[in-house]
């Protein structure tokens, strides 16, 4: 059965650590491994976690495919993190918990671009399958000389304790069905002069999430020129070959994509959005099928997921072609992989993989909005506590 989604940037104060989960045991390390798209909010999370409760999360990250591996091998890890489903030889006792959700930034380092870069779907997938070459296509001008509308979210300050100390953030405010509000959408004429500078397409090398979300986002919304439906391996999800190309840059891992970017003029790539923050990267605003052209923030992201549909396992299945206002089109889930009953795993370090999953689900993304990550609320929200419930 699946049910529809309501999701949403949660303005809920911290509250208590567990609910629902049993006692977690003391001075313990966690192991895990997977989905790098994760690694900024955990890193960010994992020592205010241990200060809760005195329990090491150790995560390297790796890529989604590094964790499903390793987490199907039963005995490397005690969980994983993954931005997307196994697409094939699902391990037995295996447990969905959608705990993160965030946008996929389009990250861009091009000299000359003044007030965002605007680019439709479209623009994207002749950009990032090697159609276009120069900034100064003719496609991304037309992007890029139009009337736009964005929509603006209200916000409001709440206190938190980050670290041990008391400190003041700005997060989106909910409607009464934990929607995020829009304050206003504005339209303005945008008028950019894009320089003939060659373009420099980044992409992971490693098995990616990430990668795979980006190609469903494409496919989905311009199937005819992105005719695959996504592929968790970049190179062998583009509609033509890049092999050989000389504007083509991998990288494994989306920190050393991000850092790609910001170290050439003209370059471009895909990441989470934390990975452009801390490199100082401009992020896209994409357009929607709504036609508004939203950059990638928390709220925009729990909007655009928000119209999909929770699935029985606990995954999420997005709609690209539902017309959602404030929609940021290039929005995931993202997913803790744990294990259920019958797998023989030690049941102290299973309550521990519970009470971290809690711990980020409730409490993460509040305590850093600044990452990027949506605080996860309405039916998703009872959908990954009772996928936590389920860890034995």
């Amino acid at each position: 059965m699946k049910s529809r989604l309501g999701i949403a940037v949660s303005l809920l104060t911290v509250s208590a650590l567990i609910v629902g989960t049993s006692p977690a045991s003391a001075n313990t390390t966690i192991n895990g491994s997977g989905a790098t798209f994760a690694s900024p909010l955990i890193d960010a999370c994992k020592g205010d976690f241990t200060a809760a409760t005195q329990n090491v999360v150790n995560y390297p990250g790796g890529g989604s495919s590094k964790g499903q591996t390793d987490f199907r091998a039963g005995n490397l890890v005690d969980f994983a993190g993954s931005d997307a489903p196994y697409s094939s030889n699902e391990p037995a006792n295996l447990i969905y918990a959608p705990i993160f959700a965030a946008p996929i930034s389009v990250m861009y380092n091009v000299k000359g671009i003044k007030g965002g870069l605007y680019l439709s779907p479209a623009t994207i997938a002749k950009i990032f399958s090697g159609e276009i070459t120069v900034w100064n296509d003719p496609d991304i001008e037309k992007d890029n000389k139009r009337t736009v509308k964005t929509p603006v979210f209200e916000t409001k300050k709440i206190t938190t304790t980050v670290k041990g100390k008391k400190v003041t953030k700005s997060v989106p405010v909910l409607d009464s069905k934990g929607k995020p509000k829009i304050l206003r959408t504005t339209t303005k004429v945008i008028d950019n002069d894009l320089p003939q500078t060659p373009i420099t397409v980044w992409y992971r090398t490693d098995g990616s999430g990430t990668s795979e979300n980006f190609g469903i986002f494409l496919n989905k919304t311009v199937p005819t020129i992105w005719t695959n439906p996504g592929n968790r391996t970049f190179t062998s999800g583009t509609p033509r070959s890049i092999a050989g190309q000389f504007n083509f840059q991998g990288a494994s891992g989306s920190a050393l994509v991000a850092s790609g970017v910001a170290g050439r003029d003209g370059s471009i790539g895909y990441g989470e959005l934390s990975f452009a923050t801390d490199n100082k990267l401009g992020s896209a605003f994409i357009q929607n099928a709504n036609g508004e052209f939203v950059d990638p923030t928390a709220a925009g992201t729990s909007a655009f997921l928000g119209g999909g549909t929770i699935n029985a396992n606990g995954t999420l299945t997005a709609d690209f072609t539902k017309k959602i206002p404030g929609a940021y089109p290039l929005g995931t889930a993202s997913y803790g992989l744990a294990y259920s009953a019958g797998a023989n795993k030690d049941a102290a370090k299973q309550a521990d993989v519970a009470a971290w999953f809690t711990y980020v689900l409730e409490q993460c993304p509040t305590k850093y909005p600044e990452k990027g990550f949506s605080k996860i609320t309405g039916p998703l929200y009872d959908k990954a506590k009772a996928q936590i419930a389920l860890i034995k």
